[in-house]
């Protein structure tokens, strides 16, 4: 079952431990003919006046994965512009992806 693997949930237990995000989605998994992850890639949504960029280079350098990982990380306000709009990204993973983890008010 996606998202139920302890790689992942060990992935997003970091993340949360790093960034404090907003949301964690798992965007899609890879697994190998015997149903083990060989691969996955997760989309991390956090507060406004984070940037991007600088935190996706910070989670490749600060987690450790024993299998392939990837990430795309959004601003909260630059997510919902996108999770409406039906043709881009965001509104695929908000829509087809499984939602892993939300920050609690």
């Amino acid at each position: 079952m996606p998202g139920d693997n302890t790689i992942i949930r060990k992935m997003t237990e970091d993340i949360t431990a790093l960034c404090e995000p907003c949301m964690i989605y798992l965007v899609s998994e890879k697994n190998n003919s015997k149903g083990e992850l060989t691969g996955f890639k997760l989309c991390v949504v956090v507060r406004d006046g984070i940037d991007p960029s600088t935190l996706e280079t910070r989670l490749l350098l600060n987690t450790e994965c024993s299998v392939p990982c990837d990430f795309i990380v959004y601003n909260l306000s630059d997510w919902n512009d996108h999770a409406e709009d039906d043709c881009s990204f965001a509104y695929r993973v908000e829509n087809g992806g499984e939602l892993l983890y939300v920050q609690r008010s």
